[in-house]
């Protein structure tokens, strides 16, 4: 199960519609959507994540009064946290030490993937996750190894992962390991 797919079973138990939950957790429609859909999940730490809790669990108190807000809160933290097997936080500190490594910016970064560079900045300062962690990473691994990779120093490559050089060779044997450096 996913967090978008908890969301939409705790609105189903809550009887309530995205408009009434927007209301009670105090975000906006739009957020709401992009939570449900599976665009975007809330950073834990955040205070969308602390506004969605409040808001469903005052919206499912009155369908379910034994469910508490730390149940609700532990359930969706548990899915985020899980980020499909990525440790969230050493994703964006190797992510960060590979766009200094390869002289990468966000601007430059956001373009290849195809998002807003602000959204990079807003995944790199903690404020945003994308929905699909691997999938971001696949992204990134494959724009390093097959178009970022000519501009740069094999030696530089092997530095920053940790790889020999003939990893960088192979462009799909340099995006394995980068998505795999990445990853763990």
């Amino acid at each position: 199960m996913t967090f978008h797919d908890r969301l939409n079973d705790y609105i189903l138990q809550a009887k309530c519609s995205s408009k009434e939950l927007a209301q009670a957790s105090k975000l906006s429609e739009g957020t709401i959507s992009r939570y449900r859909k599976g665009y975007r999940v809330p950073n834990v730490r955040g205070d969308h994540f602390a506004g969605l809790t409040k808001g469903l669990y005052g919206l499912l108190s009155k369908q379910d009064p034994d469910i508490t807000e730390e149940e609700i809160s532990e359930s969706l933290k548990k899915l985020i946290d899980k980020s499909y097997g990525i440790d969230y936080d050493t994703f964006i500190e190797k992510l960060k030490q590979l766009l200094r490594g390869f002289e990468i910016s966000n601007n430059e970064l956001g373009r290849r993937l195809n998002y807003d560079p602000s959204y990079i900045s807003r995944i790199l300062s903690g404020q945003r996750r994308p929905a699909d962690i691997r999938k971001f990473n696949a992204n990134v691994a494959y724009y390093i190894a097959h178009q970022k990779a000519d501009e740069l120093e094999p030696s530089t490559i092997c530095e920053v992962l940790g790889c020999d050089g003939k990893v960088v060779e192979d462009r799909d044997r340099l995006q394995e390991e980068v998505e795999n450096w990445l990853s763990s």
